[in-house]
């Protein structure tokens, strides 16, 4: 019976035991959780910049029109977006 309520908690990333005090894992977040806050909100921004560069590249291939716009535009805005949306997430992160 006492072995059902002490069931060590495993980790779903690393798959190693975490520790019964521990509120995350410190072979994955590090040993203070930093490095898994910044790699979550790296994450989270990038999404957000995903979906506000294709957002862009589609305004701006209606204001100039479908038959000028480029790949590489397109595909720059997209990428553009992603990379500050990730930085902007990891310096979010940081200031908390």
């Amino acid at each position: 019976m006492t072995d059902m309520l002490h069931k060590p908690m495993i980790c779903s990333g690393c798959e190693r035991e975490v520790p019964a005090q521990s509120s995350f894992c410190p072979y994955c977040c590090g040993e203070d959780g930093r490095r898994g806050a910044f790699m979550r909100g790296g994450f989270i921004g990038g999404i957000f910049g995903l979906m506000a560069g294709g957002l862009a590249a589609s305004l701006w291939s209606s204001v100039i029109g479908q038959d000028r716009v480029t790949w590489s535009m397109t595909l720059g805005a997209v990428l553009a977006g992603a990379t500050l949306g990730m930085i902007w997430g990891v310096f979010h992160q940081r200031r908390k």
